[in-house]
């Protein structure tokens, strides 16, 4: 496998993409959020495998009309990252995604397509003067996503990340299914003040999910929920 983006971050990362062609040939469009102004959006770069599957599948399934039904999951490494930063200005915000939003603890919400995702906003602005740039994914922001789970009842949830990206296609692909068969979704979600929000968890084989916890970090540091 040729390596397109070399990175550090004490998680392994990945992207759901699609592949379209233009007049240029062969364009991997990888899943974008964010709050819509054109300045804070940008790719979502998923935690975990087992996250960037479901989404993959929930948006193929319940697709808009100005969407597509192709999508599936990369792991950065086969994605060329600096590309795409400079195709964009040359400044990026990398939405770190680490879980769904909950309509309840039974069922995931999705109501314009794709799942509703928990994040936090990462800034890059890599140098223009060379091409040998290898991704720093700052440390905060991780031990922020580990602060985010572990108040939902999930202090070790690294190490299940760790052995799923141990897994066979085929274990994974056994694993994904299982995930997707132990969760409803949620198509006209309720306003409330609170959010709730979760994950899989491969070694309860169930849905873990928790009520969002009061924000004390500044606000460049704390997650935020796209709707």
């Amino acid at each position: 496998m040729k390596t397109k983006t070399q990175y550090i971050a004490p998680m392994s990362l990945w992207l759901v993409v699609r592949k379209r062609y233009n007049e240029r040939g062969l364009f991997i469009e990888p899943a974008w959020v964010g709050v819509g102004d054109g300045k804070h959006d940008g790719p979502a770069i998923f935690t975990s495998r087992i996250l960037a599957g479901i989404y993959a599948h929930m948006r193929n399934k319940y697709y808009a009309s100005d969407d597509s039904n192709n999508w599936g999951i990369i792991s950065l490494q086969k994605f060329d990252l600096l590309q795409h930063v400079r195709a964009c200005n040359g400044k990026l915000f990398c939405m770190m995604t680490f879980g769904f939003s909950f309509e309840d603890a039974h069922s995931i919400i999705v109501k314009t397509g794709a799942p509703r995702i928990r994040y936090v906003p990462l800034p890059f602005e890599p140098p223009a003067d060379t091409d040998e740039i290898t991704f720093l994914f700052n440390q905060w922001a991780f031990d922020f996503i580990r602060n985010e789970l572990r108040s939902i009842g999930l202090p070790k949830y690294e190490e299940e990340l760790e052995a799923i990206d141990e897994l066979s296609d085929d274990e994974f692909e056994a694993t994904l299914k299982l995930a997707i068969s132990r969760v409803n979704v949620c198509r006209e979600p309720t306003e409330r003040d609170k959010s709730l929000w979760g994950v899989y968890s491969p070694s309860h084989e169930a849905w873990i999910s928790g009520d969002e916890i009061p924000c004390t970090s500044p606000d460049e540091h704390s997650a935020r929920m796209m709707h």
